[in-house]
């Protein structure tokens, strides 16, 4: 299987007086609206390619061991730029994050283990074997999966939907929940965001 790893040490942050862990703060969304949350979904516009990562980060930031984000997008749509964002919340050096077009899945060393997929090149499930989909995918670690639509019968029950279209002046990007970590996960992601667009629900 070919793949790309990239590895970074992350030092263990701790509080001064040795309490344990110090909490990443959720990071700020400059440029990124919050439109609508309907029905357990939310879309938000983002206004550049910096309001793209600063949302991704935010999920990276509230993201779990085992977390699996399925990316819905046209080619240049964003979904690479999105992985940045995330990757990034987790220690990985975003010069790191390259679309793995021809690798088919890149692994990033950070705070968490990061397996990012892309099956636009892929004909058949078999395929998917071949390159350890099924062994990674739900691991140990977050999931990132581009192109995720083109096989909607091989994905795990539970995931993130992460929609992104690109529109005159931005981006749109829609989260669909299935499963209810995912369904918490929006509510986290909305909670976040109230403090900082502004809206309310």
């Amino acid at each position: 299987m070919d793949t790309h790893l990239c590895v970074k040490t992350e030092p263990n942050e701790s509080a001064p007086d040795g309490a344990g862990p110090v909490p990443k703060p959720v990071p700020a969304l400059p440029g990124v609206e919050l439109e609508r949350c309907e029905d357990g979904t939310a879309v938000f516009f983002c206004r550049d390619a910096g309001a793209t990562e600063a949302l991704g980060r935010l999920l990276g930031t509230l993201s779990e061991s085992g977390d699996i984000f399925c990316l819905v997008g046209d080619l240049g749509a964003g979904k690479t730029l999105l992985t940045k964002g995330l990757a990034s919340a987790l220690g990985v050096e975003e010069g790191d994050v390259v679309s793995p077009s021809f690798s088919l899945m890149n692994i990033y060393e950070g705070k968490l283990e990061v397996r990012h997929f892309d099956l636009y090149r892929l004909d058949s499930p078999d395929e998917l074997a071949d390159i350890g989909f099924y062994e990674y995918a739900g691991g140990d670690g977050v999931t990132v999966i581009e192109w995720a639509d083109l096989f909607t019968s091989e994905l795990p029950p539970d995931y993130l939907q992460v929609s992104i279209t690109i529109e005159k002046d931005g981006r749109r990007v829609e989260l669909l929940p299935s499963g209810p970590r995912y369904e918490e996960l929006i509510k986290e992601v909305l909670r976040s965001a109230d403090s900082r667009t502004g809206y309310s629900h």
